[in-house]
């Protein structure tokens, strides 16, 4: 599979950028910007309230204003933190309109988390509507502005009940923000920052530009142009960078999409099936969970056209359960990450089925892929598992505040993503776990992601997570945690050790499975490894000298670049 290559160079602010790719769209306000018929368009509904394009294009111009007034200039980072609303994305443009940065925050983080994160991002400005910690104590908004040492004049608050567009545009007159940091020769800077996930590592700072995501837009959604339906419905969080991008495609092509605030399982499944949007995307726990809702049978989805997966499928199982309740054909699977805007690859909707349930489809046009064996740091032909490297349009400009010693950019511009997969003899990407999750027992390398496949094939799990923890004797033993679909009146871990043994070569057996009620999940619906590793530990404590392998552990994550509990 032959794909063009790029010429990468080094600018000043950004660690790794993509020369011209050819196209003429690299703004975020081309997506709202229309003139005509085409203004007049639905381009959002939030809440049952519909806003035109014209109407989004106004109601950024006015908190661009807003935002001017309060004294954003250039280069000023801005944290963004909320749930998802219409004027958190009216936010958002209007922050970058301005020529400010936007720093996204997890509306779901603690307090604690969220004072290191604008701290660390030097955010001198906060736009805030409600948010997790917000609800649960009336005294948060408050500590977060002493503990940040904020000017509470550079506050500003996205709230209904302080912002109410509809209001302001049936009242007001807003005239054009004319901005000289919106034009084509700006598009490359850094213009908002997403943090990673940190599902093992404190989260990084990965700023992104409207350069990459536009081209990824324009580049690859084209082709699923004419099978746009009329109505999107997203279901993950903006600040989540595969959710801007999806509510940004499907905007791109004059599309209505449908915001959710996520905050109340009821309603998003009221919405799901009042709205009958023909497109949605969400990760596979939500949908999962949609179609075990108690009314699913009235209706089975059966105005469902395609349903984007974000992070993919826990296993085959699921696949096939999803593609039961929702129908064949109807899942779209990808592979990306946050520095890479973020994707990597798709499954379009004439995939062959054997290549949706495999892998992760075809690589994003016009990107380089290239495979790494991690031990020798040799270039593999295709075919040969290894490091996946990734060079392009959809690489991002760094982590902020990073040496560049320590950015995942080698010498000659690719970036490490740290997965390990394959292009097969068609093509298409496949998977094979991440590099540093790699368990080395008795010396020999051993991947998780195949005793988890092998787990998943015992009827009684319904997700499993394979883990390594430091052993005396082995370097590492092998500890599989394993969610049930239905707990059994007891659970016997040797009947299902036995079954393993049928199937694995001694090695890789793990040497205890432990029941987990439910894995603990990030807001992206990703088991977050940090907490389940504490859960492991408190619970082998019962096989285990527990200061032995505390101080064990500790060291093991140390090594790895996981975050010590």
């Amino acid at each position: 599979m032959k794909i063009p290559q790029l010429e990468m160079k080094m600018e000043q602010e950004t660690l790794s950028h993509p020369n011209h790719f050819g196209i003429d769209h690299y703004l975020f306000q081309d997506i709202y910007h229309l003139d005509g018929k085409k203004s007049k368009l639905n381009g959002l509904n939030f809440d049952g309230v519909s806003y035109s394009f014209s109407d989004i294009e106004k109601s950024v111009d006015y908190f661009a204003e807003v935002l001017s007034q309060k004294g954003v200039k250039k280069g000023d980072h801005v944290a963004l933190l909320g749930f998802n609303s219409y004027n958190w994305l009216v936010a958002f443009y209007a922050i970058i309109k301005v020529g400010g940065v936007a720093v996204l925050l997890n509306y779901m983080a603690r307090h604690e988390t969220l004072v290191d994160l604008i701290q660390y991002t030097d955010c001198t400005f906060m736009c805030y509507g409600s948010y997790t910690a917000y609800r649960k104590n009336e005294n948060e908004l408050k500590n977060l502005i002493q503990e940040c040492q904020f000017d509470e004049s550079k506050m500003i608050s996205i709230e209904d009940s302080s912002l109410n567009f509809k209001e302001i545009l049936s009242k007001e007159e807003i005239l054009p923000f004319t901005s000289p940091y919106t034009r084509e020769e700006d598009s490359k800077r850094t213009s908002f920052i997403i943090f990673t996930t940190g599902t093992t590592a404190k989260p990084k700072a990965a700023m992104l530009s409207q350069y990459s995501m536009m081209n990824i837009i324009y580049l690859n959604f084209s082709v699923l142009d004419p099978v746009f339906p009329k109505k999107f419905m997203c279901l993950l969080p903006l600040f989540h960078c595969f959710g801007l991008l999806v509510v940004n495609a499907y905007m791109a092509f004059q599309r209505t999409v449908y915001l959710n605030s996520l905050t109340d399982k009821v309603k998003i499944y009221k919405d799901f099936v009042k709205n009958k949007c023909g497109d949605y995307a969400s990760v596979s726990i939500i949908f999962d969970k949609l179609a075990k809702a108690p009314f699913w049978w009235l209706h089975r989805g059966r105005f469902v056209k395609h349903c984007i997966v974000g992070g993919g499928f826990t296993s085959e199982d699921e696949f096939d359960f999803l593609e039961r309740k929702y129908g064949k054909g109807k899942f779209l699977n990808g592979y990306g990450q946050t520095e890479c805007s973020p994707m990597i690859s798709l499954c379009y909707p004439n995939c062959p089925k054997d290549k949706q349930r495999y892998t992760v489809g075809t690589p994003m046009k016009g990107i380089e892929l290239q495979f790494m064996n991690p031990e020798t740091k040799e270039l593999l032909p295709p075919g040969q598992l290894g490091e996946i490297l990734v060079k392009g349009y959809n690489v991002f400009n760094g982590y902020y505040k990073m040496e560049k010693e320590l950015q995942p950019f080698d010498d000659n511009g690719y970036l490490h993503t740290g997965d390990l997969g394959y292009l097969d003899e068609d093509g298409y990407l496949v998977l094979n776990g991440r590099l540093k999750d790699i368990i080395i027992r008795k010396g020999e390398n051993i991947s998780p992601k195949e005793i988890e496949e092998k787990l998943v094939e015992i009827d009684i799990f319904n997700r499993a997570r394979v883990l390594g923890f430091p052993s005396v004797d082995e370097g590492e033993f092998i500890l599989a945690c394993v969610e049930l679909k239905k707990k059994p009146p007891h659970f016997d871990e040797d009947v299902y050790l036995d079954q393993l043994r049928k199937t694995l070569p001694a090695i890789k057996v793990p040497s205890h499975i432990i029941y987990m009620k439910y894995f603990p999940l990030t807001a992206n619906g990703k088991i977050d490894e940090v907490k389940l590793r504490e859960i492991c530990l408190k619970k082998l404590v019962l096989f285990l000298d527990e200061s032995l392998l505390v101080n064990k552990t500790k060291k093991l994550m140390e090594k790895k670049n996981i975050r010590c509990l």
